[in-house]
């Protein structure tokens, strides 16, 4: 029995949600699997499968929940794991990693680290989170690769190596030339595969977007850009524009785009106290400046209008902030379509995790509905 806030989606034309979670089991049903990026780990020949046991050793492998494969250490002193080499492809900034469920162990052992030597620096290590017992948690480790040659650990130490002991459990290892971690691949994740569109119809590529060191994408504010087909399919009379946003920073000329058409506009008034909307009809554009309140606050806030052919309605957090007489049709004839940008100069500099596109008008109630669903993960 669903007892939260239910989304309205019917009618959804497009949208995005980076909001799903990258230790989500069904990988099928995620729409925001994580930044570009490549695993240097070849899981045809390199996959824990032949990792070569370290020390006081390990327990074999198993098939984790995720569908991968897992190496199992049980109760085994210090200096326990398993360990294998690995030849990168140039030198540069790495971030080494893996997925750590610890299940107990002696105080003077570190638990797990992630472990590396050789590629051209001292020994290095971070160690697991103790204090969640039972839990999947990512443990990541970056340094400076200037010798190709690395050895790659999974290891536990710590006390004395005749009695101090730990038990977990370890899957999902992945070497990428990136400054922090992102999601598990095998393989590669692509620019066009990073962010999928909500109802799975349209590509939405990411090579135009700067990425928070959490691997969530954002806008810097100079060119930053999602560029969209130009044909959306969500018709000439009834239509409706959300998405959640938080504003970073001051943008090129001031206005923080949201979005960007020749049919549709909806930006952040350069004050950062109105928001600015607007169409264009087959009797001209028509825009307005709603709301006046602090909007560059540091806090996410839900924008969003709805034009049924007639009125144009904007809103703010749910609530109704103006409304805009509306003559003719939306135009057809459409130049471009952009998420965080209008035109060649115009950006957003912030957040923006969340963007749908409807060929239906959302009702005041459907909004603020909406609002409530999405409210708490924002911490609003």
């Amino acid at each position: 029995m669903y007892t939260g806030p239910k989304l309205h989606n019917d009618n959804l034309v497009f949208g995005y949600d980076t909001g799903y979670g990258i230790a989500d089991k069904n990988t099928s049903t995620r729409f925001y699997p994580g930044r570009p990026t490549t695993n240097e780990i070849n899981f045809a020949n390199s996959d824990l499968n032949n990792w070569t046991s370290y020390s006081n050793g390990n327990d074999g492998t198993f098939t984790t929940e995720f569908g991968t494969v897992g190496v199992k250490i049980n109760n085994r002193v210090s200096w326990n794991g398993l360990y294998k080499g690995f030849t990168l492809p140039s030198t540069g900034t790495y971030t080494f990693s893996g997925w750590f469920r610890y299940r107990g162990g002696t105080s003077s052992n570190n638990g797990a680290t992630v472990y590396l030597s050789s590629y051209g620096g001292s020994d290095t290590a971070t160690s697991l989170d103790k204090s969640k017992i039972g839990e999947w948690q990512r443990v990541s480790k970056t340094v400076n690769v200037t010798d190709l040659s690395v050895t790659f650990y999974f290891i536990s130490y710590g006390g004395s190596q005749s009695s101090d002991k730990s038990s977990w459990d370890v899957t999902m290892p992945q070497i990428e030339k990136l400054s922090d971690e992102t999601p598990f691949v095998n393989g590669s994740r692509s620019s066009t595969t990073s962010l999928i569109d909500l109802k799975r119809t349209v590509d939405i590529d990411l090579s135009y977007v700067s990425f928070h060191s959490t691997g969530q994408p954002t806008f810097d504010g100079t060119d930053d850009v999602i560029n969209l087909p130009n044909d959306l399919g969500y018709g000439t009379t009834s239509v409706s524009v959300f998405a959640w946003y938080k504003i970073n920073g001051t943008p090129a000329n001031g206005y923080h785009i949201i979005c960007g058409d020749s049919a549709l506009e909806m930006s952040i008034h350069s004050s950062a106290t109105y928001l600015r909307n607007g169409v264009s009809t087959t009797n001209g554009r028509h825009v307005s400046n709603n709301g006046n309140q602090t909007l560059n606050d540091g806090n996410y806030h839900y924008y969003g209008f709805t034009f049924d052919g007639s009125t144009k309605r904007a809103y703010i957090d749910g609530v109704q902030v103006g409304t805009q007489s509306v003559t003719g049709t939306l135009t057809t004839s459409f130049s471009s379509r952009k998420v965080g940008a209008f035109g060649g100069g115009y950006y957003a500099n912030g957040d923006l995790p969340v963007y749908k596109v409807y060929n239906k008008v959302l009702t005041d109630a459907e909004v603020k509905q909406n609002y409530n669903a999405y409210k708490n993960r924002f911490n609003i």
